[in-house]
């Protein structure tokens, strides 16, 4: 396992005398390799997630090139399946080094922890299918056994405080917009170890790119449609994620979910990034956003970024944050500062303090130096509000990938990535 960090001193550095802008300041920034080859198709889905803390220890884990995964050998796998990928875990030792806990033929995709230790990995082995797999020890990477199959692999999954569980998963792979399709909703009940089923039907087509937010038996989702429409994109696959709808339920054991059109657009697209509980109990969704009434008019129609607050009742306010910055990630420190970690013009990650009181608009702007190893379009933070787990207070831990050719280097131009290497960033929020 090739592991290294590099860490990059905070400065702040003084005006160029010619009166040209200056340069922002820096935060101190830890840059760490998990590992020197992981698949390239590991960083997708805003929904998705490979890091967590338990009991003060990081874990990370991502899908690994592997012919021999994913077919009759591996756990609830379907037999000639074309996925060729297995996984790998990860630990972060005392020193700050990673090493390699133990590698699977599952194809590693959304991990949660829960309380007790026992982490759960949705590891689809198809575009048809979404396994769901638990340790029955707890932290014993050797123990997974399938746990649900759902029977699409666009979905999304939750894990509250409790150690409940909530998948929710396109019914069918069928893609096509506007041929109805569906959500089923799997809630998984720990105290008394039972599952409980549900089905809403999504009119437009097949919803997969799901952010949840579950808090006991309480749940509320965001959903971004996932289909193919010829006429609001006519190049081929005709991909459009446009669509967003949002969700609740109550009571996942005995109430039936409400959902509604949040974002509905003729024409336009919309790119989700991400979904936290705030501390006034509402939902909070980060997303960038176009919209137009023709596809001429689309064309040359810009996206822009959003905060949005989404009450359980399903109401909601938009506010325009002015940032220009993709792969944004919503944070909040100990005092109750507001912060969107995204990605700049630069390549290099960036930290801005926004203030929710005046829309969400940008005051102060940081630069993460040495982040652009972290290029995947997902960063993906410590999320226990969703996924588990623990944070680090005002510390904040990110992962995402570096695309390499055979020799480790950055592709030549038109060159395909060879594979992909995994990477840590971690650095201290600005607390005032």
């Amino acid at each position: 396992m090739v592991t290294y960090a590099v860490v990059f001193a905070a400065v702040m550095l003084s005006a160029p005398e010619n009166g040209a802008t200056p340069p922002l300041p820096t935060l101190p920034t830890v840059v760490e390799r998990i590992s020197d080859n992981v698949s390239t198709g590991m960083i997708h889905g805003w929904h998705s997630n490979h890091l967590l803390k338990y009991k003060g220890v990081l874990y990370a884990d991502g899908r690994v090139d592997d012919p021999a995964a994913n077919n009759e050998t591996s756990i609830g796998a379907s037999p000639g399946n074309a996925w060729a990928w297995g996984g790998a875990f990860f630990r972060r030792t005392p020193d700050g080094q990673w090493e390699k806990v133990r590698s699977t033929l599952e194809s590693t995709y959304l991990s949660l922890m829960a309380p007790d230790g026992r982490l759960w990995d949705v590891a689809p082995s198809s575009f048809d299918m979404a396994e769901v797999i638990r340790m029955t020890n707890p932290l014993d990477f050797s123990t997974f056994e399938v746990v649900y199959s759902g029977t699409c692999a666009y979905m999304g999954a939750g894990m509250s405080p409790e150690g409940n569980f909530l998948m929710l998963h396109a019914e069918s792979k069928d893609i096509a917009a506007f041929r109805p399709n569906a959500i089923i909703s799997a809630f998984y009940d720990q105290s008394t170890g039972k599952w409980h089923k549900q089905r809403f039907v999504t009119p437009e087509g097949r919803y997969g790119y799901i952010g949840i937010l579950l808090k006991g038996k309480r749940a509320l989702a965001v959903l971004n449609s996932a289909i193919s429409d010829p006429k609001a994109n006519p190049d081929f696959p005709h991909y459009s994620w446009r669509h967003v709808r949002v969700a609740s339920c109550d009571d996942l054991t005995k109430d039936k979910w409400v959902n509604k059109g949040f974002l509905m657009p003729e024409y336009g697209a919309t790119s989700l990034q991400d979904f936290i509980e705030g501390p006034d109990g509402n939902g909070y969704l980060a997303y960038s956003y176009g919209e137009a009434n023709t596809l001429d008019e689309w064309r040359k129609t810009p996206t822009h970024h959003y905060i949005a607050r989404i009450r359980h009742d399903l109401s909601a306010e938009v506010f325009p944050t002015t940032l220009n910055a993709s792969s944004t990630r919503i944070l909040i420190d100990s005092k109750g500062n507001w912060y969107v970690l995204g990605r700049a013009s630069d390549s290099e990650l960036h930290l801005w303090a926004i203030d929710p009181t005046n829309g969400f608009k940008p005051t102060r702007e940081y630069v993460l130096p040495g982040t652009k190893k972290l290029e995947g379009y997902v960063i993906h933070p410590l999320r226990p509000e969703r996924f588990g787990g623990e944070d680090d207070g005002d510390t904040i831990h990110v992962v995402s990938a570096c695309y390499v050719d055979e020799n480790g280097q950055p592709p030549a131009a038109g060159q395909k990535a060879h594979h992909a290497e995994l990477w840590h960033a971690q650095f201290s929020l600005p607390v005032e």
